[in-house]
C-alpha cells in the first residue's frame, strides 16, 4: 500500500514517550523511522516488556512498547567518534532528525541543529524537552509530572476536598507528540514549497498549557480562578460522573439548555425545565450540589447498561465509565480496531494498540511490532549505506553498534 510518508525518512534518538510517540505517528503513516539506540539504552528498553506466562515460561514481552511499532531498529554507540560519523552519515540520507534529550546534550555531542545543517542543510530537526529550548527552566531535566504540577493542570484535577492530582498517565507526553508530529508534517510541507530545512521545539510544559481548555483566559480576561471540581464540569453539574448500581457513567446532561431539557423530560422532571433556578446553563452553575443530587437520584437507582441506553437513544450524551478490560471489549474500541493483532518471531500473537490515523486514502497501519535492539543493522549500515558485514563485526567487537 502507498501510504502518505513512504518517501520521508528519520532518524528517531527518542525515548522513554514523547519523541517515540511522535514518530510512531509518523511510521504509522508510513516513514522508515530508523530508532537509534545504544546496546544498553536498547537492553533497558525491552527490559520494560510486559511480564506474562506463556507455555510455563516467565517472560517479557516488548509489546509493551508499542510506541516503536513499525521502525527499523539500529544500535549505535553516539560516545564513540565512529559512531558519530556514521550518524552523520545517516543524515545524509534522512529528512528528519528527533531527539528528547536533556538542553545542550546533542551540542555537547556534535550533533546538534547547527552540525547536522552542515551534513544536510535541509534537514528537519525535531526536538522534545520538558520545559523548551529556552527560558529559566529549560537547563532542567523535567517529566510529565512537573508539567502538569507548573501548567497548573493538577491543580482543577481531583476533588474540591483532596489534593491537586496528576493525570492517571503522562498526557504531556502525548500532546507534546502529536503536536511535534504535526510541526514535521508542517516543516516537510514548507521544505516541499521552499527547499528549507528548520528547527522544531516542543515543551512537554507548552503542550498542556493549549489544553486547558480557557483556564488561562478565565484569569486573564476574568480574573477567576479555577480550582478541582471533582467529576462534574466546571460549565456545571450537569455534565459529569454519576453512580449507577454497577459502576458509573458519564453524562452530559447540560451540554445545552436543549439537551437539559430533554434530559428532564426522560426523568420525569419537566418541571425543572420552567424553573428559573435551572432552566438556563448559567442557574445550573450556581446551584451545582442541587442539580448533581437530581442527576444522581435518578442514575443512582439503574445499571449503567440502562442509563446509557435510554439517555444516548433519546439525545442526551451519555457513556458507561470503562475499566481496563471493559474498553478492550467495548463495541466502539473494537469497530475502530483500536487493538490489532500482530505476530512476533519470538512471543506468537501479540495483542496492541492500534492506530488512531483514519483516512481514507492513505491510513495509517500497524505494520510490525517493536523491534529488537539492533534488529535492523545488517538492513541499514549495509543496505542503506552501503558497508560491508566486515564492517558490521568490527563495529560490533569494538563497540560501535
Amino acid at each position: 500500500m502507498d501510504l502518505a510518508l513512504n518517501d520521508v525518512t528519520v532518524l528517531d534518538l527518542g525515548q522513554v514517550i514523547a519523541m517515540p510517540f511522535c514518530t510512531m505517528l509518523l511510521a504509522d503513516m508510513g516513514a522508515r523511522v530508523i530508532k537509534v539506540e545504544s546496546r544498553e539504552r536498547g537492553r533497558e528498553r525491552v527490559s520494560l516488556g510486559i511480564k506474562r506466562t506463556r507455555k510455563g515460561v516467565e517472560e517479557r514481552v516488548p509489546a509493551a512498547q508499542y510506541r516503536e511499532r513499525n521502525k527499523l531498529g539500529i544500535t549505535l554507540e553516539l560516545k564513540t567518534p565512529e559512531g558519530i560519523k556514521l550518524f552523520k552519515e545517516l543524515v545524509g540520507h534522512a529528512d528528519v532528525v528527533t531527539e528528547n534529550f536533556s538542553v545542550g546534550t546533542m551540542d555537547r555531542l556534535g550533533l546538534g541543529y547547527e552540525d547536522l545543517r552542515q551534513v544536510k542543510p535541509d534537514i528537519i530537526y525535531a526536538s522534545i524537552t520538558a520545559f523548551g529550548q529556552h527560558g529559566p527552566y529549560a537547563p532542567q531535566r523535567g517529566y510529565d509530572m512537573l508539567a502538569q504540577a507548573i501548567s497548573g493542570y493538577m491543580s482543577i484535577t481531583g476533588f474540591p476536598e483532596g489534593p491537586p492530582t496528576r493525570s492517571g498517565q503522562s498526557i504531556s507526553d502525548y500532546y507534546a507528540g502529536m503536536l511535534c508530529a504535526f510541526s514535521i508534517v508542517s516543516a516537510l510541507h514548507y521544505r516541499h514549497r521552499t527547499g528549507k530545512g528548520q528547527r522544531i521545539d516542543l515543551a512537554l510544559l507548552d503542550s498542556l498549557l493549549i489544553a486547558l481548555d480557557n483556564l488561562g483566559e478565565r484569569y486573564t480576561v476574568g480574573g477567576e480562578i479555577l480550582t478541582r471540581a471533582g467529576n462534574v464540569s466546571f460549565g456545571g453539574s450537569s455534565s459529569g460522573i454519576y453512580p449507577a448500581t454497577d459502576g458509573h457513567v458519564a453524562i452530559a446532561a447540560g451540554a445545552s439548555d436543549a439537551v437539559w431539557r430533554r434530559f428532564c423530560e426522560l426523568i420525569g422532571r419537566s418541571d425543572l425545565t420552567r424553573d428559573p433556578a435551572f432552566a438556563t446553563a448559567a442557574a445550573r452553575r450556581d446551584r451545582r450540589d442541587q442539580v448533581a443530587a437530581i442527576i444522581q437520584g435518578w442514575t443512582g437507582q439503574r445499571s449503567r447498561a440502562e442509563v446509557v441506553r435510554v439517555l444516548s437513544s433519546a439525545g442526551v450524551p451519555a457513556a458507561p465509565v470503562n475499566n481496563v478490560v471493559e474498553m478492550v471489549a467495548d463495541p466502539q474500541v473494537q469497530a475502530r480496531e483500536m487493538f490489532v493483532e500482530l505476530d512476533h518471531p519470538t512471543y506468537g500473537p501479540v495483542k496492541t494498540t492500534g492506530t488512531p490515523l483514519k483516512l481514507s486514502e492513505t491510513p495509517g497501519r500497524v505494520r510490525w511490532l517493536a523491534p529488537m535492539p539492533g534488529e535492523h543493522n545488517e538492513d541499514v549500515f549495509v543496505g542503506l549505506l552501503g558497508h560491508s558485514r566486515e564492517d558490521l563485526v568490527r563495529w560490533k567487537a569494538s563497540g560501535v553498534i
